[in-house]
């Protein structure tokens, strides 16, 4: 697997170069540091402490490093059959609603035909004067 230098992995992670060299030299990211004071970086070891920049994420593949995309793509057909899904909820939801309003229009109609109350007993105080 390639690694990536201190350059390549601001380039391609949300990270400044002071801060990733203060990182390296803290522990917090571990590297290997050659001869020359160059810094050679695992890309798995930046992904766990670092997020890609926005719209990329590294793969390392040989000598060369791919950008791939890290936006949510739907697969071909996938929208097409969403947007039937959708339409058919909206249509179970408009049928529910008018089921909800036949009904209700049902229960009124049945306590109009309902005889009004008889009397009701005098209300009772709690405390007797």
């Amino acid at each position: 697997m390639d690694k990536l230098s201190i350059r390549e992995a601001v380039k391609h992670f949300d990270v400044s170069r002071p801060t990733l060299q203060k990182a390296l030299k803290s522990g917090k990211v571990s590297g290997v540091q050659n001869g020359q004071g160059t810094w050679t970086i695992d890309p798995s070891e930046m992904a766990r402490v670092y997020q890609p920049r926005q719209g990329e994420a590294v793969k390392t593949v040989g000598q060369e490093h791919e950008v791939l995309s890290t936006m949510n793509t739907l697969l071909p057909g996938q929208f097409e059959t969403l947007k039937e899904q959708l339409a058919d909820a909206e249509k179970r939801a408009a049928v529910a609603e008018a089921l909800a309003d036949e009904r209700g229009r049902h229960i009124e109609d049945l306590r109009r035909m309902l005889p009004p109350p008889q009397g009701t007993p005098p209300r009772r105080r709690w405390w007797p004067w």
